[in-house]
């Protein structure tokens, strides 16, 4: 698991809405300045395309991101267990660190290297665990750096409060997995509900917009190209029509994917992967059964 640091993901987000702004504007331009028709989209399914475009980068950086996240947070209850252990062969906090840190911890190893290099260059243990607190960005890895500070402050029998502190690391992780357990199925409400919002657009173009447009030309065939009776029936426009359920799917999309990912992992940026997801179902059914489907 690669480790993403915060300056690559605002140099990818930049990056990402920089390309998605150019294209917008050359979209805008080709339509209304060069009035170019060679697309088979319109200028606004254009510009979302170079939404999901911008928007992709985020996501993938974000996923990749909290896998590793997740990965320093998995190994740190294994962490202080091996760390207990080394306690009882009589080796001290500082020397248990460094043996551990020759084992396999996954993302964690790189992490534990860097703070035992820095406590060998003459920096204190204090010191190290909060720069891994920093490196690590994890709310786990912070607590645990900070009851460690304090389990090498206070002194006694270490290898007993290392022990303590693993059974508590655990009853955490314990509490948040139950949190995702039962917030997860709410992510599955967000898709549940898109897809019924989207078949009920379908099913309104195909259906109920299809009747309205038989309706009008047959009026319009019948009284010579009149426009205005019944009611205006006639005038309907149905082309705007599936413009702003298209444009309802996209926003109910966006929305809907960030509220999955803030709900199942806590995080807003976690929804992003949710965000392109929503937006390339809509897209691509919209296009399938609405905009190539003759009606």
């Amino acid at each position: 698991m690669p480790k993403i640091d915060p300056k690559e993901k605002k140099l990818v987000g930049i990056v990402s809405v920089s390309l998605g702004v150019v294209m917008a504007i050359l979209t805008l331009l080709a339509f209304f300045v060069f009035h170019f028709q060679g697309l088979p989209f319109d200028w606004d399914q254009v510009l979302i395309l170079a939404l999901m475009i911008a928007v992709f980068p985020m996501s993938v950086v974000e996923y990749l991101d909290l896998r590793w996240q997740r990965g320093i947070d998995k190994n740190i209850p294994r962490l202080l267990r091996e760390i207990a252990e080394s306690g009882k062969t009589g080796l001290t906090l500082v020397r248990a660190i460094e043996v551990s840190a020759d084992r396999d911890y996954g993302p964690l190893t790189p992490e534990l290297k860097q703070m035992v290099a820095q406590i060998s260059w003459g920096g204190s243990l204090e010191e190290a665990l909060q720069n891994f607190a920093v490196h690590a960005r994890t709310k786990l890895a912070r607590r645990t750096a900070d009851l460690i500070v304090e389990v090498a402050r206070s002194g006694g029998d270490t290898q007993e409060i290392m022990e303590q502190l693993n059974r508590h690391i655990g009853e955490l992780q314990s509490i948040d997995r139950e949190r995702n357990t039962q917030m997860r199925p709410y992510a599955a409400v967000v898709y549940i509900a898109f897809g019924v919002f989207l078949f009920t657009d379908v099913l309104l173009v195909r259906g109920f917009f299809t009747q309205i447009l038989q309706m009008q030309n047959s009026v319009q065939n019948t009284m010579g190209g009149s426009s205005t009776i019944f009611g205006g029936i006639a005038s309907v426009d149905i082309a705007l029509l599936k413009k702003i359920l298209f444009h309802a799917v996209i926003i109910q999309g966006i929305i809907g994917g960030l509220v999955a990912g803030k709900m199942s992992e806590g995080r807003l940026g976690a929804g992003l992967k949710h965000v392109v997801i929503l937006m390339m179902l809509g897209f691509t059914v919209f296009a399938i059964f609405v905009w190539w489907t003759v009606i």
